[in-house]
């Protein structure tokens, strides 16, 4: 477990107390092993095996480091520390220095001389960097709690994070579940100076179309992922590292890819259910005798799952709803029992390759040109309302699709989503309702839709999945179980040199028609056999509806916890209101209640393990 954290105090005089480094690095198992580093009105402190902490200049820096290309910094070969590298890379750049660096980073560098703190996380994300500036001065750290150490900062919570995390499942960037407390995003970096805050965004991914022909395009996407993991393999002992293997695209190509540059074969570990809709275990055992991969599986039972519930919300600083979190602690604790010390996942690819579902699903719907026509002619109310809203069969389905079809995007993007959102006057306490924005998970998407302006509708699409599904969700699942499962990960798909690449590609390269992941497929047909490349998307799924409705312990621990006095004395929802989705739940053969109710419980779980106000 790497933390890092600090504080700059407004009075440069100030001294700070030894319980400091206790709330600076919450969460940290042996404070003797921490790292502190005091300055003039400052303190840097960092706790684990894969940090740097060192004066440097006048100055002094504290970071979490997984870097791929760390022995070509500058100054390495001549025996100059990390730490030392950054700081002149630094004193070169400026914040652009951290586009030098490739892979995870969360970087703080302290000039007492110009009161100044620059704080730089990574370009996906991969390392979370929380802070919180006011009067008294700025804390940060890799911890959300640890920017709580600032003097005065209130632990009230964030009504809208709240909010936004019904819908998505997690809390979105630049919010925390602390209204005190925020997040840098991906690409970003922090300077505060003299109690001055600026933020910079030092890189973002910018879309273009470049004329590129079908074959030279297959070649270099080739090309480009093999890259990518040679990068990502560095100087890592093949022995000692594997993958997640799923059975899909990606975690399959990565073995693959694996297998071919290193020469060994590749440790690949799966996860299976006793429920066979969730059990993809033969595609993942197809994938690993293609590879000829050493191919270590395990069925879990929901007793099991049950078990290690508690680990997997203590790794979670903040409420993290994504069911898949619990196979994937099982996936690495497996591995790390076979002794392998860092997995590679296969995330990003389908926000880079064009491979969710969602994409095929508007790319369908935005080709259908009579809806503009009609809303042009103010003709789309009174074709709506000749189809009643809870009609059966195709009718209704007709209703639901022009609606869907005539929303502008990303709200039709999302228009399948946000049940709670959808729902709000029914579901949320009016307490909870005047404490929060309408609309504000639309709100968010909606910002990162239009970031890129000038890009096609895909790829606005594609950059609202890499910050929001990506970035604010599955990264985090990845790296905090593996962290808790005791293993490193890297994610050889967020190269940012692969990335890049494809964002230069026509949006038609990636979805094109319905078919998904068009010039992938091309790419890789000579690697991954036919059965993988043609398969429906699966992925790490979980039975938690299915258990929530039939496993005597999940079914009782759902219903003690949500429907607890201490549950309602949240004031999140409305009287009647979750025992209406346990109904619901119960009624609906679908994992669809299910899921929303595993959010909430997940919510209430987060609140009994690591406290917040309500």
């Amino acid at each position: 477990m790497n933390i890092v954290g600090g504080i700059v105090y407004g009075d440069p005089t100030r001294r700070s107390e030894r319980e400091v480094l206790s709330a600076l690095l919450p969460g940290a198992g042996d404070l003797a092993q921490a790292r502190r580093i005091d300055a003039a009105g400052a303190v840097l402190a960092a706790v684990g095996p894969g940090i740097v902490s060192e004066h440097v200049a006048e100055g002094a820096l504290v970071a979490d480091l997984d870097l791929t290309n760390l022995g070509d910094l500058p100054g390495i070969s001549e025996g100059m520390t990390p730490a030392r590298c950054l700081q002149r890379l630094y004193d070169q750049h400026g914040s652009a220095f951290a586009t030098r660096l490739r892979g995870a980073f969360a970087i703080a560098l302290w000039s007492p001389t110009q009161r100044r703190l620059v704080l730089v996380g990574d370009r996906f994300g991969f390392r979370r960097v929380y802070y919180a500036v006011s009067n008294a001065g700025v804390a940060f750290g890799s911890r959300v709690k640890s920017a709580l150490a600032l003097p005065g900062c209130s632990r009230e919570l964030d009504q809208d994070a709240v909010y936004a995390y019904l819908n998505f499942g997690t809390v979105p960037a630049p919010q925390s579940i602390y209204r005190a407390v925020r997040r840098l995003a991906p690409g970003q970096a922090l300077v505060w100076e003299d109690g001055r805050m600026t933020l910079e965004q030092y890189w973002d991914v910018t879309y273009s179309e470049r004329s590129l022909g079908r074959v030279a395009a297959a070649r270099a996407t080739y090309g480009q992922a093999e890259k990518a993991i040679r990068q990502t393999l560095g100087s890592l002992e093949p022995k000692q590292t594997g993958a997640f293997l799923s059975g899909g695209t990606d975690s399959s190509t990565i073995v693959g890819l694996m297998s071919r540059l290193t020469g060994e074969r590749v440790h690949a570990f799966s996860i299976g259910f006793q429920e066979e809709r969730y059990n993809e275990l033969e595609y993942a055992e197809l994938a690993a005798h293609h590879f000829d991969a050493a191919h270590y599986t395990r069925i879990i039972t929901a007793d099991e799952a049950l078990a290690c519930l508690p680990d997997v919300v203590a790794a979670y600083d903040e409420p993290f709803g994504n069911n898949s979190a619990l196979p994937t602690y099982l996936c690495a604790r497996l591995a790390r029992e076979t002794g392998v010390k860092v997995l590679f996942a296969g995330d990003g690819g389908d926000e880079i390759f064009g491979g969710n579902e969602r994409y095929r699903r508007d790319s369908i719907l935005s080709r259908y040109q009579l809806i503009p026509a009609l809303l042009r002619h103010g003709l789309v109310e009174p074709m709506v309302s000749l189809f009643p809203a809870d009609a059966p069969g195709l009718t209704g389905k007709a209703r639901r699709y022009v609606e869907r079809a005539c929303l502008p995007n990303p709200d039709r993007f999302y228009s399948s989503e946000f049940f709670v959102n959808q729902n709000r006057e029914q579901l949320l306490h009016t307490d909870f309702l005047a404490a929060t924005t309408p609309d504000w998970p639309l709100e968010v998407a909606r910002r990162h839709y239009n970031t890129p302006s000038s890009a096609a509708e895909l790829n606005r699409l594609l950059h609202v999945d890499l910050k929001i599904t990506l970035a604010d969700n599955d990264l985090f699942k990845v790296t905090r179980t593996a962290e808790a499962a005791g293993i490193g990960v890297r994610f050889p798909l967020l190269d940012h040199s692969l990335v890049e690449f494809m964002a230069t590609l026509p949006a038609s390269y990636k979805v094109r028609g319905a078919e998904k992941r068009y010039i992938f497929k091309e790419a890789f047909a000579g690697l991954l056999p036919e059965r993988i490349l043609s398969k429906a998307k699966h992925g790490f799924g979980l039975p938690t509806s299915d258990w929530l409705k039939r496993h005597r312990g999940f079914r009782a621990l759902g219903r003690d916890v949500l429907l607890s006095n201490r549950a309602r004395q949240r004031g999140y929802f409305a009287p009647g209101a979750v025992e209406e989705l346990f109904r619901l739940h119960e009624a609906d053969e679908t994992p669809f209640y299910g899921d929303i109710l595993w959010n909430v419980l997940m919510l209430e779980l987060w609140h009994e393990r690591h406290g917040g106000t309500a």
